[in-house]
């Protein structure tokens, strides 16, 4: 179980850093500069940038409900560890689909997604 919590933070850390390499890669107005100062110049920021970010805040969404459900899980002893791993694997998946437009893969990596959510917390009735 502790892996889950461990990749949790990880899936985290990599929506936080990936606005940040992307905006490196898309956007010549984000440079290391830019990255170090205090950020108040307004940039044109390219879409991929802000669908990285926008991927950011829709884990956001749902992110809590896992988290609760899963430390829910540690305190009922009820074996979350594959559907919590499949949970990440497709929230990591949605990120390049979401960053290169893929919209119906994206929405359908997000319903399997939400769909490991409500069967996770099936496994507590």
């Amino acid at each position: 179980m502790e892996i889950i919590a461990l990749l949790s933070c990880l899936l985290i850390i990599v929506h936080i850093f990936c606005p940040m390499f992307i905006g490196l890669l898309t956007t010549k107005d984000v440079s290391i500069n830019y990255l170090f100062s205090s950020r108040d110049e307004e940039i044109k920021p390219s879409i991929y940038l802000e669908r990285s970010k926008r991927a950011f805040t829709n884990l956001l969404e749902t992110f809590p409900i896992f988290i609760i459900l899963f430390f829910l899980s540690m305190i009922k002893q009820v074996d979350v560890t594959n559907l919590g791993l499949f949970w990440l694997l497709f929230r990591l998946i949605y990120i390049p689909s979401y960053i290169f437009g893929l919209k119906y893969i994206r929405t359908l990596v997000w319903m399997i997604s939400f769909v490991i959510l409500i069967l996770i917390g099936i496994k507590f009735i």
